[in-house]
């Protein structure tokens, strides 16, 4: 019984071609994390201007947004396991230059260039690592994929901001970006020497070309970049539950705004404690853990749409409880549970949007997905930070979640395709 909750471990005991890629998207991940934290404070200890330090980091997101969707278009049209390794390589290059740079030129235009560069090829590659993956394993191992691909992104993004820091004021940016690329260049020599995916979505399918395997079909190389994401888009429009996901999506994702009011919350009702600021977002990153680990129950669910919707609903209500909440305790341990809620919701959107498209637009709709990701959090933070200036520090937390838990009940009633999805319909194979 406790093995049927637990995380499903065995993608990574079974495929080594899985292992290596899993293995290899977490370090890219903390690759991330680290240029994240690094870039602002390289730039501002070398120009003392925060204006640069923002315009450097948009350049970034910039970067990191058209390589989302330029990469859904690669990954469709392209070999994905050799668009993965030349991306791979490519931000390698780009940690190198970093580095150089920081220790040699101290230019903060060069800054943004190979900031951009890494933005750009890390983007492409991780888009291409999803597309990728329901080609490595096998249909049934896809929601235990999603959980571990969950909980690399979560701790990526906790720890390797901490680490980057740490580093930072012991050392200095160079530092950083020298041990990026050095990480860089030992995961590309494991990823040179993994076998090619061959098997999972595909399995049974003895005659099929190598293309098919890794990405890019003959119908979409006529196809113009814009046209292209065009078709991912009208698939996106057209498939109800792909569709569904996407829109709960757009309202889940508005909750990620719900960090900045943190520091607010703190000053307001916790006497400005800088440890109840580190022991809130710890509380969030254990729950995703928790989360994640305790995902193995949900492929058997028979209705996973509905499970999505009330999972999202209940993500909402936990955030206004952890901001009304009287005592400190008692926010954590509501944000220990909506962290665990949030990474079974994660799960469940990943899994479901790769078992309903196509191999051939996998690399477009998770781009889509990723854009979107970046996008909703952006607007959620600018909408979660609207309202705090409105309703007060002390009661933004409760007030934006609750009425976004009113949305999510509006949604659900909405999504009326997705809510019925039953496991059956959507574990259908798809042309």
């Amino acid at each position: 019984m406790v093995a049927g909750i637990l995380l499903d471990l065995s993608p990574l005991r079974e495929d080594r071609t899985f292992r290596n890629l899993f293995v290899g998207r977490t370090i890219l991940l903390f690759g991330v994390g680290v240029v994240a934290v690094t870039v602002p404070l390289e730039v501002y200890t070398r120009t003392g201007s925060t204006p640069t330090v923002g315009l450097v980091s948009a350049v970034e997101s910039v970067a990191f947004l058209l390589g989302f969707l330029g990469g859904g278009v690669l990954a469709d049209r392209t070999d994905r396991w050799r668009l993965i390794r030349i991306t791979w390589a490519l931000s390698g290059i780009s940690f190198a230059l970093l580095a150089v740079n920081a220790a040699v030129w101290e230019s903060t235009a060069l800054t943004a260039l190979f900031v951009a560069t890494n933005g750009l090829s890390g983007s492409i590659c991780i888009t291409a690592m999803l597309a990728v993956m329901p080609s490595i394993v096998d249909r049934s191992k896809l929601h235990a994929v999603g959980a571990l691909n969950t909980v690399s992104l979560r701790l990526g993004s906790v720890l390797a901001p901490v680490l980057g820091g740490l580093a930072f004021a012991v050392g200095s940016a160079a530092w950083n970006y020298a041990a990026g690329a050095a990480a860089a260049a030992l995961t590309w020599v494991l990823l040179a020497v993994t076998p090619r995916p061959g098997h999972g979505r595909v399995a049974g399918t003895a005659d099929a070309p190598e293309e098919t395997l890794t990405g890019g079909t003959a119908p979409d190389a006529v196809e113009g970049p814009l046209r292209a994401l065009r078709t991912g888009g009208r698939f996106v429009l057209g498939e109800p539950v792909v569709l569904g996901v996407m829109a709960a999506g757009v309202v889940g994702m508005l909750g990620g705004g719900s960090i900045v009011l943190v520091p607010a919350l703190v000053a307001a009702r916790f006497d400005g404690l800088p440890v109840a600021v580190g022991a809130i977002y710890a509380a969030l990153a254990l729950g995703v853990v928790v989360g994640s680990l305790a995902s193995g129950w949900v492929r058997r669910h028979p209705r996973p749409g509905l499970l999505l919707l009330v999972l999202m609903v209940g993500c909402f209500a936990l955030y206004a409880l952890a901001g009304a909440a009287p005592a400190l305790w008692l926010t954590l341990l509501a944000l220990v549970a909506a962290g665990a809620v949030n990474a079974v919701e994660e799960v469940l959107r990943y899994a479901l949007l790769q078992l309903r498209t196509p191999d051939a637009l996998l690399g477009r709709v998770n781009s889509l997905f990723s854009a979107q990701a970046m996008g909703g959090a952006a607007v959620g933070a600018i909408v979660a930070g609207t309202v705090g200036g409105i309703v007060g520090d002390a009661d933004a937390l409760w007030v934006y979640n609750a009425v976004m838990t009113v949305v999510a009940l509006l949604a659900g009633v909405l999504l009326r395709p997705l809510r019925r999805a039953t496991r059956e319909s959507v574990e259908e194979r798809v042309a």
